[in-house]
């Protein structure tokens, strides 16, 4: 199957332009024309499309892509090898966005507990929220209780 660029750029969430710079940068293979001169994806220039987007996607840089995509078109042993260390090294750094997103989450998840409390309380001391100071100090609070770098 074939797809146009507003096709692929529909189905991956991504704009035109942004196809064409991954064009322009190297990040493809060289993608087929038709006779009008429009771009024609293949099912196989796609999952490449999606390759590229899913790298992205985990805050690799354009230059790591580009290195791993050289790596990818040269082939060979060594190549392999090369690849594999490249996307050791990046999963390595999505993991620990991950952990670090996990410590967000739980301080966000404290702070939604802190006004659940204060908006279903007759109680005067959840009054506390509309206080800045008073807030502060339940926020310190809920810092300690979690470990940040």
């Amino acid at each position: 199957m074939n797809y146009a660029s507003s096709e692929i750029a529909g189905k991956l969430g991504i704009s035109k332009d942004c196809l064409r710079y991954y064009e322009r940068e190297g990040l493809l293979p060289r993608i087929e024309r038709d006779a009008s001169g429009h771009r024609v994806f293949s099912e196989s220039d796609y999952e490449w499309v999606y390759l590229i987007k899913c790298l992205r996607d985990t805050d690799m840089p354009i230059l790591k892509i580009k290195e791993y995509v050289s790596l990818l078109k040269n082939g060979g042993q060594d190549s392999v090898r090369a690849r594999h260390a490249l996307l050791l090294e990046h999963e390595r750094f999505i993991k620990g966005k991950v952990a670090a997103f996990q410590k967000l989450e739980l301080l966000i998840a404290k702070k939604l507990e802190f006004y659940d409390d204060a908006l279903s309380s007759d109680n005067p001391d959840t009054s506390c929220c509309v206080d800045y100071a008073k807030e502060w100090e339940h926020f310190r609070s809920i810092l300690r209780g979690i470990t940040h770098d």
